[in-house]
């Protein structure tokens, strides 16, 4: 195990540096845009076209990888998206905002294909699951540090953006300087959406509810903790949400394992549905640390139930199909996480920062009772995959933690892929 991460150490390295542009962007952006006076629709719209470009960017990544290689897509990748964030200081029109979020977007989510579909390509079967988990603790825990980085900056200044550039910059260079060979191009395979909503309703859903109520939410949060608690509580309150999911989501996912994962789903949401209709209740009236604490838990179950519903697809898919599966779910929460900050927008206008709470707990109740209903419709998988810990970044995330063929006696022990943090 020791020598595999050694093998992979500069993959790692390398997304966990981008995550860290990616943490400090998700706070600084929200506070930018306030701080020039754009509405909260402005920044839903924002939101969601970074999204629509991470769609794009999904969509044409097979074919840039067989084109170029790997190496040269996460470099040239990496410039446009440090460009696309140094270019942000320069305008405060919303729609140059959104076509540079877009460029993001796209670039984010190829890099994102080159490193996964890398790992993919080296780690052995076996342990799929220890470099999963690494990968997800120190991705997650950049995301969580990364608001720090610039903590005492005000929202108008130019340092943050030329931080997170020159964070993107950096993550080039494992991936330019690593001895390892490069792997073949993935196959693209069709999306198949319909037959996957066949194959497992319920991950579709969780998929589709996890972008829903994730993307608007961690977008429009850090305004809610600036206007209740100052500038610096947005980094507090963006960091303890992914501390909560990295927290709970291995005990969640060994627990699906022990028991229906579409029960496990419904809990999830009803910790984020419940945290989430407190901080709409009592929206302004808590005190600094009871606010953070209830994000906490709304991270804790909000991101966490993308992992078990791609567990849930894995119990079901048919065997060779995991890439087509996770190009699906994939599909599908980045089209929920175009659509919640849309949403979310305007109802922030309309009724305050405890409009994004509301939606939050409304949609989470949704995905509960999906899965309930799911439940009594079908009955769970007598043979499952052993959960592994799952982000929602490329389809090739999939493959790296269920693996990407499963021969055909394995086929009642596989039934797709799911999205996502």
């Amino acid at each position: 195990m020791t020598n595999l991460l050694r093998n992979v150490a500069a993959l790692i390295a390398a997304v966990t540096i981008l995550q860290l542009a990616g943490g400090l962007l998700g706070v600084r952006l929200p506070l930018a845009v306030a701080e020039d006076g754009h509405s909260r629709t402005a920044l839903g719209l924002i939101a969601a076209s970074y999204s629509a470009g991470f769609m794009m960017g999904a969509m044409i990544a097979t074919q840039m990888l067989a084109r170029v290689g790997h190496i040269r897509v996460y470099a040239g990748s990496a410039a446009v998206f440090a460009v696309s964030t140094l270019a942000l200081h320069f305008s405060t029109d919303i729609w140059v905002w959104g076509v540079t979020r877009m460029a993001a977007g796209v670039s984010v989510a190829l890099m994102f294909a080159v490193i996964e579909s890398w790992l993919s390509h080296s780690i052995d079967t076996r342990v799929r699951g220890e470099v999963m988990s690494v990968y997800m603790v120190l991705t997650k825990g950049a995301l969580a540090v990364g608001p720090f980085l610039a903590f005492d900056y005000a929202a108008d200044a130019p340092e943050p953006w030329m931080i997170a550039a020159s964070l993107a910059a950096l993550s080039m260079l494992p991936i330019c300087f690593t001895v390892a060979e490069q792997p073949a191009p993935p196959k693209a395979q069709p999306l198949a959406l319909v037959e996957q909503f066949a194959t497992a309703p319920a991950a579709v859903i969780g998929s589709f509810g996890a972008g829903l109520v994730n993307g608007g939410v961690l977008a429009l949060a850090p305004l809610y903790a600036a206007q209740h608690y100052g500038d610096n509580a947005a980094a507090e309150f963006y960091s303890v949400a992914f501390i909560g999911s990295l927290l709970l989501q291995w005990p969640a996912g060994r627990l699906s394992d022990r028991i229906d994962r579409r029960l496990v789903i419904a809990g999830l949401a009803v910790i984020a549905a419940s945290s989430a209709y407190a901080l709409a209740i009592w929206s302004g009236q808590l005190l600094h640390w009871s606010a953070a604490l209830l994000f906490f838990l709304w991270g804790s179950g909000a991101l966490s139930f993308y992992g078990i519903a791609v567990a849930h697809m894995a119990d079901r898919a048919e065997p060779g199909r995991l890439a087509q599966s996770a190009a699906g779910l994939l599909f599908v929460w980045a089209a929920g996480s175009v659509l919640g900050p849309l949403i979310m927008g305007p109802l922030v206008d309309w009724f305050d920062v405890a409009g994004i709470f509301w939606f939050a707990g409304a949609a989470a109740t949704l995905v509960c009772a999906a899965m309930f209903w799911r439940r009594t419709t079908r009955e769970q998988s007598t043979s499952k995959e052993e959960f592994a810990p799952q982000l929602g970044t490329s389809v090739s995330a999939g493959e790296i933690a269920y693996g990407e063929d499963k021969a055909p006696s394995e086929a009642g022990a596989i039934a797709g892929m799911n999205k996502p943090s």
